[in-house]
């Protein structure tokens, strides 16, 4: 063995030492999860589009985004669900149309002190009405006021402005979405007329309705009038690309934006790139056929679809950002998340939950159910969309925790081959001593449970030098995954 330390020649007497950083145990890297969260800002917000912007404080999350914006609420759900949860916020680029807006009336004079309030997704903003005899609140005073309680609200998802009828004694107000989009309002709309007369039915944004608890006063239906315009997320994406974000929770998940991740995902992840990440988005579906549909499209282990059923106090994107944050918590890969918790959202009512026979069609199909367990949203199972191979069904990927794991794998491999052989030259013990590491990390992660049966598996590690391809080593390196457990069958025999 020739010792060659890296110190210069000197001829004065003493013991010099160097350290050699390389040489010891690297173990295994830590896990941490970065989030990415991709969605939309308030006029408030100051974040450039396409541009990730990591954020330290809720203070930075409402200058980036704006208070009442899609990324704010993404963000205040995700922190809801995980507060350690490190948190980058990307604006996509914006929606070309228009807000959606919710109009209705008051009429009538109070005869009876009371309230009147507008209740989106669960959450009340209200303002009392008053009475004196000689000066009672009116239509025009109810108006007004609750606008005005509302743009006092930082954290309303809209904006509100009070007019009076000139024709007719009535108060009206106006309420204008902070971000733009056909995915914000929830209704069944009907646009356009003749051939290019289309319906569609959205869920999981915001329903509005508006009250009066004040004798006197009463409040007309309110008129909702849909959004315009599609987000994008393709150059948000590109954007995104060059750095790993090991989550990214999507605001929307339409067949178009759930390809374009899909196809950005599998870039990401390609050997070359070597950037393992996952898609996280969600969607409020009618039946679990609907459901199931949009993840059979999409067949990626990459992918995840969380389903609520019908209709829920919370929306897609803050459903879709609280379960990455969950996802971003598990700090060991391959640990299911059976009956997992989604602190900080709303639960379904008990009429909305998904049957056991629906949450199996779900699973099969791909799709994460949420249901209500406890009077908490958990997860019932996390899978992936991953459920065919070439028509067959397929359960090597189904469950998240295994291509999670693979990633991790994947990235303790080249931790240790950066650390210990980025600077060596090719001898006669060289592929031995690699093999020999990639042996090393994958027995340190069977200790952790995550890998198993190394010593069964051992002949299939092998490292050679490439014939073609000089200064090339080839590797091959077998990943028995430890599965995450799911299931326990059981038979009571009875004897009488």
């Amino acid at each position: 063995m020739n010792l060659s330390p890296n110190i210069p020649e000197t001829k004065i007497p003493g013991s010099y030492t160097a350290y050699n950083y390389y040489a010891g145990p690297n173990g295994l890297p830590a896990n941490i999860q970065k989030v990415l969260l991709i969605g939309d800002i308030s006029s408030a917000g100051t974040l450039a589009a396409n541009k990730p912007t990591e954020v330290a404080t809720e203070t930075e999350a409402y200058e980036f985004a704006g208070a009442g914006s899609v990324l704010m609420q993404m963000y205040k759900a995700a922190k809801k669900a995980w507060k350690y949860a490190q948190i980058t916020m990307l604006r996509h680029g914006a929606v070309t149309g228009s807000a959606a807006t919710w109009s209705f009336t008051f009429a009538g004079t109070a005869t009876k002190a009371g309230k009147v309030s507008v209740i989106c997704n669960g959450i009340e903003y209200a303002v009392g009405v008053a009475y004196d005899s000689t000066n009672p609140d009116d239509y025009k005073a109810v108006a007004e006021n609750l606008a005005e309680v509302i743009n006092n609200t930082p954290d309303a998802p809209f904006t509100a402005v009070a007019t009076q009828s000139s024709s007719v004694s009535t108060g009206e107000v106006v309420l204008t979405a902070k971000c733009k989009g056909e995915h914000i309002a929830n209704g069944t709309f009907t646009t356009g007329s003749g051939a290019s007369e289309r319906t569609f039915t959205i869920r999981g944004g915001y329903s509005v309705e508006a009250k009066s608890a004040a004798e006197g006063i009463t409040v007309g239906s309110v008129t909702v009038s849909p959004g315009v315009g599609d987000v994008d997320l393709a150059t948000a994406l590109a954007a995104a690309f060059p750095e790993r974000f090991h989550i990214i929770v999507s605001p929307v998940c339409d067949p178009s934006n759930l390809g374009k991740l899909k196809v950005h995902l599998d870039a990401a992840a390609a050997p070359l790139e070597q950037r393992g990440q996952r898609a996280i988005c969600a969607e409020v579906s009618a039946t679990a056929t609907e459901a199931k549909a949009e993840a059979l499209d999409q067949n990626y282990e990459r992918l995840h679809i969380a389903a609520v059923k019908n209709k829920i106090n919370a929306t897609v994107w803050e459903i879709a950002a609280g379960l990455g944050a969950i996802f971003a918590s598990n700090s060991k890969p391959n640990v299911p998340m059976n009956s997992v918790a989604i602190p900080g959202l709303a639960t379904p009512a008990l009429e909305d939950k998904w049957s056991g026979e629906e949450q199996d069609l779900l699973l099969y199909g791909g799709v994460i159910p949420l249901v209500e367990e406890d009077s908490q949203l958990c997860i019932v199972r996390a899978v992936t969309t991953r459920t065919k191979n070439s028509g067959s069904e397929w359960n090597k990927l189904n469950d998240t925790g295994v291509i999670a794991s693979l990633d991790y794998f994947r990235e303790a491999i080249l931790s240790t081959h950066k650390v210990k052989f980025k600077n060596k030259v090719i001898h006669a013990l060289l592929a031995d001593a690699i093999n020999e590491e990639n042996k090393k990390v994958a027995e340190d992660l069977e200790k952790e449970e995550i890998l198993r049966y190394i010593k069964e598996y051992e002949d299939q590690f092998v490292t050679q030098e490439s014939t073609n391809v000089p200064g090339r080593m080839l590797c091959q390196i077998p990943a028995p995954v430890v599965p995450g457990l799911n299931q326990i069958y059981s038979t009571i025999d009875l004897y009488l």
